[in-house]
């Protein structure tokens, strides 16, 4: 009987497991953030419009990428819909600071996220303002092989929705003065 409910349940918890990541990878004991964007955009219009965002710094333009830094990025967990006191004290109380790569293709770039760092915001009981902590401290357990599912509950979805939020460029339509 046991057998048979694992089995009924089996396909739940593989779909759980596999789309619970928000984008979010292990890399040689690294976190990494990635995802694929679908873009009518021709790559001189992509690349304009990443370096006109003004979301990223040290911008080195190739052929086919962009390397770029994001320093001091606000965690956008208002625009999610939490609150501060709902949101974990790590996310409300730091910013981010990572590497990124931008990867084109024809009809579709690829951002990936790197060395994602947090940054205090300011000074309290517990840390420094512009202290830094990698991410992996609060993501990752099991020698940096797993992610804790606290991270998964709610901070991963924060995060991804600020990642989203700043990589992803649509076509517009005419601009209105």
């Amino acid at each position: 009987m046991k057998s048979i409910i694992f089995l009924f349940y089996l396909p739940f918890l593989i779909g759980f497991n596999l789309s619970s990541t928000d984008n979010f990878e292990i890399e040689n004991s690294k976190l990494i953030w990635q995802k694929v964007y679908e873009t009518e955009l021709t790559n001189e219009q992509l690349k304009e419009r990443i370096k006109s965002s003004g979301n990223f710094k040290n911008l080195e333009l190739n052929k086919d990428r962009i390397i770029a830094e994001i320093t001091n990025l606000s965690i956008d967990y208002k625009g999610y819909g939490s609150s501060e006191m709902s949101t974990p004290i790590y996310v409300a109380r730091n910013n981010l600071n990572s590497f990124v790569q931008i990867e084109f293709k024809e009809n579709r770039y690829r951002v990936t996220i790197k060395n994602i760092k947090l940054t205090q915001k300011y000074e309290d009981a517990l840390s420094n303002q512009g202290e830094m902590t990698d991410i992996e401290v609060f993501a990752l357990k099991k020698r940096n092989t797993e992610f804790k599912s606290s991270f998964l509950k709610k901070t991963s979805k924060i995060i991804n929705f600020t990642f989203e939020k700043i990589t992803e460029f649509k076509v517009k339509d005419k601009e209105k003065w």
